[in-house]
């Protein structure tokens, strides 16, 4: 495979941007460059460097090894990949022995280059050198804390204070230990990132650029670029999730849900889904309860990630088969393109058949069987009815259910839940299959 610091030689070399031993010729003066990924919702990128394309295919929130290149003028372009366009034009003007970044920053329709230069020296013996880059645009200025893992932040001073975007940073020469990286709004003591623990590790030499985040509950993640030339990247999410539980299990009474026994929810009724909560992310035992007492309708272990969104959808029968149980689901927060919306079905009615979804009359999901998360779909915002069949059945058949029209928004998610009973023979109609509309964001 050839990694992205491999691209960088070959094509400097070929364009004669590497300095050549040999000759009488004193060796020119010398500088490094790299280039980074952190416009969230641009394409993959190609990058040229002195009209050589120097990069290809570029992902998001990835960087560049460093480049040896002649101090001077250089050009730099980058374009959306397989396009003659380039989205961001700049000269740098590299001065020798230093390391210049550039970094790729906003939106698409927005993108500028942030060019840092710093000195290619390295840490002084025993330590780590640190730099703190803003490079989300949707964050506001923030107070930085880097500090021992167990400081109370509400007696520690900011270590950087009211950083804006494409703000950056003085080199930090802090000693070799562990560390804890929280971000909170500029002048508040709220945390809105925390790292955890993290190594930092003698002679490393990191650049610490905040780019934005679209799951869990912090607006941001941290990348981690060291100067390797290797596996060079390190993203640091947030030590949070968020967390939607939904009471979806037609013949369960009111629930209190419980994490590792304490209560998080309190009488939650059936269709009922809570607000997103921010909880730490590891594993936990989580039980419904009947209402306000101590017997336990149902328990299992999950298990939350970092920087994740989940809805946990409590659905079966408490009484028959199938068996009360969990679905849970991995919720995506990245906004769709522009004038879309993203919706996904979660079949959750215990006694209907697989089904095939159709919006509008068109196809969208196909054999979605009890119990299922489909994945998002992206489509024109707009009006939308959708239309059930039991799976296979032909497009002309008679749906077996036939929602309202359903308005959406652009720039909205949305989960479109079909719960209830079919057929349902209780009497109470609370319980009859229907399609419910969740929105995500």
């Amino acid at each position: 495979m050839i990694t992205l610091s491999k691209w960088l030689v070959m094509i400097a070399a070929s364009a004669g941007l590497v300095a050549c031993g040999g000759g009488s010729d004193p060796a020119p003066e010398q500088a490094q460059v790299r280039v980074i990924h952190a416009s969230p919702d641009a394409p993959n990128v190609d990058v040229y460097a002195a009209g050589a394309k120097a990069l290809s295919n570029v992902p998001y929130k990835a960087a560049s090894g460093l480049l040896t290149v002649n101090a001077g003028d250089l050009p730099v372009k980058v374009t959306p990949t397989g396009s003659d366009t380039g989205v961001i034009s700049a000269t740098l003007k590299l001065a020798k022995d230093t390391v210049t970044t550039v970094i790729a920053v906003n939106e698409v329709a927005k993108i500028e280059p942030l060019v840092i230069t710093e000195s290619a020296m390295k840490p002084s013996a025993g330590k780590a050198r640190l730099r703190v880059v803003h490079a989300a645009a949707t964050a506001p200025a923030v107070d930085i804390y880097v500090t021992a893992p167990t400081a109370d932040l509400a007696t520690t001073t900011a270590t950087l204070s009211n950083v804006a975007f494409k703000a950056f940073s003085d080199g930090l020469e802090v000693p070799a230990a562990d560390y804890r990286v929280r971000v909170t709004a500029a002048g508040s003591k709220t945390v809105v990132f925390d790292s955890g623990t993290l190594p930092v590790p003698a002679g490393a030499d990191l650049l610490a650029v905040a780019v934005p985040q679209a799951n869990g509950s912090s607006p941001i993640s941290l990348l981690l670029i060291s100067r390797d030339a290797t596996a060079n990247v390190t993203q640091v999410a947030d030590v949070n999730a968020k967390l939607r539980v939904v009471h979806a299990s037609p013949d369960a009474p009111a629930v209190d849900v419980l994490a590792n026994g304490s209560a998080i929810l309190s009488n939650v009724p059936f269709f009922t889904a809570s607000n997103y909560l921010t909880v730490e992310a590891k594993k936990y035992t989580v039980a419904l309860n009947l209402a306000g007492t101590s017997t336990q309708a149902l328990t299992a272990d999950l298990t939350l990630d970092k920087a994740t969104n989940y809805t946990v959808f409590a659905t079966g029968l408490a009484a028959g088969t199938p068996a009360l149980q969990y679905l849970v689901a991995k919720d995506d927060a990245s906004l769709p393109p522009t004038g879309q919306i993203k919706v996904r079905v979660i079949h959750a009615s215990p006694n209907a058949p697989a089904v095939d979804v159709y919006a509008n009359d068109a196809l969208v999901m196909s054999n979605v069987a009890f119990p299922a998360a489909g994945d998002y779909l992206k489509v024109p915002a707009g009006d939308y009815v959708f239309k059930l069949r039991a799976a296979g059945a032909a497009a002309s058949s008679a749906p077996a259910f036939t929602s309202g029209t359903v308005t959406t928004t652009a720039g909205k998610i949305y989960t479109v839940v079909a719960r209830g009973l079919l057929p349902n023979t209780t009497g109470d109609t609370a319980k009859d299959f229907t399609l419910s509309v969740l929105n995500d964001n």
